[in-house]
């Protein structure tokens, strides 16, 4: 090669590295520019959400200052209906399904199932455990559960999000016991809202496992059980935490639902509902169903006295689980890195279901 062509290809290849330098500068700035932007947008958006909420909680404290007495009414309303159809239905089954997983007996049941799981639901194994246990127990509980295995590394955010919508259901005793025994007087009323609940959930996941990629599910350990000589202690103590827990959200949201009630931001949505209920000659049902998309025991109570007419209300009510078992199941999943609009959805979805099955199950054992 002669010294001239050296001597040109010297001067060509700078050039090329000078240019090669200002493009990846280029990109570097831009992608940093973009960064910065997005980063300020989310901050914002932050910002915004915090002074909202803020602004919100502000106004409740003047209001409760305004009104003590109406408002600890509503409060002592909670804490009665907590107290008289709640607690008893509740707090024994909570020691008692307890006691069950801490001694071993749910997990070598849920072994038995795991080939359903996965089969049929496209879930690991590890998700029979916790449908179990939240069949048994009702909301929050498979919620928190599913937290605890995300934490422990037994599943993923993609796993926690599918057994969400799986592990996300009431117990027995609160539709038998609470609902169908003690406001509807009736058993058999009770046995219809479990099924319809139960079958809901059960139809939307299974079509979900249909439509969805269907990956090989790793096999993991269930986590290690307690020692059986501290079972009871340990069982009566976590039932009393949880069902202080709940009683203190439904008092908490008997005094939202009183306050929404005040400022009449509940009156249009009730006034759609009512509108749309009369269609199917089911009338002045409108303000107990808005009232159980805030708080669903409150709302079961005050659709109770319309009967059977009612029990698909009822059904969409149980199975969504209105404003104040969302924010206890969400305090647990986004922890699980579930995301909230995808569970919220699939809750909507789940509830028109029973809704719809409660129809021909009425039908059939009414």
């Amino acid at each position: 090669m002669s010294i001239k062509n050296l001597t040109c290809k010297s001067r060509i290849f700078p050039r090329i590295e000078e240019k090669t330098t200002k493009n990846e500068v280029r990109k570097n700035f831009n992608s940093t520019t973009t960064s910065s932007a997005v980063n300020k947008a989310t901050n914002r958006s932050h910002s915004f959400s915090l002074t909202f909420l803020s602004l919100v909680i502000a106004l409740v404290i003047i209001l409760l200052a305004l009104k003590p007495e109406r408002y600890a009414a509503a409060c002592m309303e909670g804490v009665a209906v907590w107290l008289n159809f709640v607690l008893p239905s509740l707090f024994p089954f909570f020691i008692l399904t307890a006691l069950l997983t801490k001694l071993g007996r749910i997990s070598k049941l849920s072994e038995k199932f795991s080939p359903i799981t996965e089969r049929v639901f496209g879930l690991p194994g590890i998700s029979s455990y916790c449908f179990l246990i939240s069949i048994l127990s009702g909301y929050p509980v498979g919620s928190r559960m599913i937290s605890d295995l995300k934490k422990s590394n037994l599943i993923d955010s993609k796993q926690a999000t599918e057994m969400s919508f799986l592990c996300s259901t009431s117990g027995p005793m609160f539709i038998l016991g609470s609902v169908g025994t003690r406001m509807f007087s009736s058993k058999k009323i009770g046995l219809v809202l479990l099924l319809s609940h139960l079958t809901a959930v059960l139809i939307i996941c299974f079509t979900r496992a249909l439509l969805r990629k269907k990956t090989p599910q790793n096999q993991k350990q269930l986590p290690a059980l307690l020692k059986i000589d501290n079972a009871l202690y340990e069982s009566v103590y976590g039932a009393v935490l949880s069902i202080l827990t709940v009683g203190g959200f439904i008092a908490l949201f008997y005094v939202f639902a009183e306050i929404l009630t005040d400022l009449k931001i509940l009156a249009l949505p009730a006034l759609l509902f009512g509108k749309l209920f009369a269609l199917f000659n089911m009338n002045n049902v409108a303000q107990a169903f808005t009232t159980g998309l805030i708080e669903v025991t409150r709302g079961c109570a005050m659709l109770a006295p319309f009967g059977a007419s009612a029990l698909p209300l009822a059904a969409f009510l149980i199975t969504f689980g209105g404003a104040c078992i969302l924010a206890q199941q969400l305090g647990y999943l986004k922890s699980a890195g579930v995301k909230a609009s995808a569970f919220l959805l699939i809750k909507v979805i789940q509830a028109i279901c029973a809704a719809l099955l409660c129809i021909p199950v009425s039908a059939l054992l009414l």
